[in-house]
């Protein structure tokens, strides 16, 4: 049986999940901190978590659950990902270079029901929903290659426009959000996270009650027209 991904977990989710355990809570920030600050791509690279705590998490989740199939690279600096999920089906991620600084655009979902006539997702008709694990380590993957050339760089800015409708896959999603803006881990803003929808009005209404303070990118089907709401 696949293991759970790591990076599904908010960190009051982390935090609940550990205390449950028996552990302060004090670990679950030591935890989140060797993920998103640190990233180490093993629970063994944790140092200052005792063996206990280290054994409970390999044995319950994974920090792999993407694997990179194919890469591909233009000369503006656009950078294409191919991941294989544990079930090899395949999603892709879009790593792009603006002047504001380094967007990723993470896909939600394998493959889409929705059938909008401006997009190609809808050709794959929908698998299934990503985890919110499987999303959040999409950022992680593209930060790694990032961390892996030495140039301190980061990303800055998240679309959450690629294959898939994320309202289709709502609380993955809110999770997802959660925990890439946690201000103690990847601390992307708020202001520089759009997610793009073509509709399901009634979890748009949903989504606007959360004040996540993102951007709400609307594409109208029909006339393929599309404005931005802050919410």
């Amino acid at each position: 049986m696949t293991k759970e991904s790591i990076y599904g977990l908010t960190m009051a989710q982390l935090t609940d999940w550990l205390t449950e355990r028996g552990y302060k809570k004090f670990r679950a920030t030591q935890v989140w901190d060797w993920l998103y600050r640190k990233r180490v791509k093993s629970f063994a690279d944790m140092s200052n978590v005792n063996k206990g705590c280290l054994d409970l998490l390999e044995e319950n989740f994974s920090m792999e659950t993407l694997e990179e199939h194919v890469r591909q690279e233009s000369k503006d600096g656009t950078i294409k990902f191919l991941f294989k999920l544990s079930d090899n089906n395949l999603i892709e991620t879009v790593l792009m270079r603006h002047k504001y600084g380094l967007s990723v655009c993470v896909t939600t979902q394998v493959g889409c029901n929705i059938g909008c006539s401006f997009c190609a997702s809808g050709l794959l008709k929908k698998n299934r929903d990503l985890s919110s694990g499987e999303i959040v380590e999409q950022i992680l993957k593209v930060q790694f290659h990032l961390d892996s050339k030495g140039q301190d760089e980061r990303v800055s800015h998240v679309v959450v426009m690629g294959i898939g409708e994320p309202f289709d896959n709502f609380k993955n999603t809110v999770d997802f959000l959660d925990v890439i803006k946690d201000h103690k881990g990847l601390a992307i803003g708020a202001r520089h996270i759009t997610v793009s929808t073509s509709g399901l009005a009634h979890k748009i209404k949903e989504f606007a009650d959360l004040k996540t303070q993102v951007n709400l990118l609307y594409r109208y089907t029909r006339q393929t027209m599309s404005f931005v709401l802050e919410l």
